[in-house]
């Protein structure tokens, strides 16, 4: 299993993408453990549990190691091919009806920077930046997530940095909201745990508003 489930506190599911000698690289089989995983009844409740059989009140996601994730896992060919896989973990994302909070524990590049971006919060590790170079390996950009970008860091730098593929850093993406806060993989339980104290039909109406 390239995906690891664990429970650090009361209601809240840690998703950890665990291919640490592959630095997290994205396959189809992995975005399908995620899926998977998310399609399970107890995480598309939004009833408050403190059990693994039950329903999260919301969820962590981060990566193994010092990378939260490389991007495509270039060893299955175009990197391309996980796409679809990616575009309905992404949609099935922002319309749980529980909060997911992202630790960005270190490089988020490609299709692993497009995964942050789905997460409602994201908690970035001072090593972490973003990178979407699909200029340089000729993947087609499409307007959904042209959109996403655009809304989450304005215009000229989702332009940028999808045309040239420059990199975001920890600090800049606080700076421009794209990140709530520089911090630990604690300090961002403790934004999910906050998430999941709160009215649970208030969090899903805030989540239906961003869609």
């Amino acid at each position: 299993m390239s995906v690891a489930i664990t429970w650090p506190a009361e209601g809240i599911a840690q998703l950890t993408i665990d291919r640490d000698a592959k630095r997290n690289a994205l396959s189809s089989s992995l975005l399908r453990e995620l899926i998977d995983a998310l399609s399970h009844p107890s995480f598309t409740s939004s009833t408050p549990s403190s059990s693994p059989s039950a329903s999260p009140s919301a969820i962590l996601l981060t990566g193994a190691g010092s990378c939260f994730s490389a991007g495509a896992d270039l060893s299955e060919g175009n990197p391309e091919d996980i796409y679809p896989a990616l575009v309905e973990l992404i949609s099935q994302i922002r319309t749980l009806p529980i909060a997911v909070v992202a630790y960005i524990n270190g490089p988020a590049i490609g299709a692993g920077a497009m995964l942050a971006s789905a997460c409602d919060i994201r908690v970035v590790a001072p090593s972490a930046y973003f990178a979407i170079p699909v200029a340089r390996m000729g993947v087609t950009v499409d307007k959904d997530l042209a959109d996403s970008m655009t809304a989450l860091l304005g215009g000229a730098r989702a332009r940028t940095m999808l045309m040239t593929g420059a990199s975001l850093p920890a600090t800049d993406a606080v700076s421009s909201g794209f990140a709530a806060a520089e911090g630990t993989l604690d300090d961002a339980l403790t934004i999910a745990i906050t998430c999941a104290a709160g009215n649970p039909a208030t969090i899903t109406s805030i989540k239906d508003s961003f869609a």
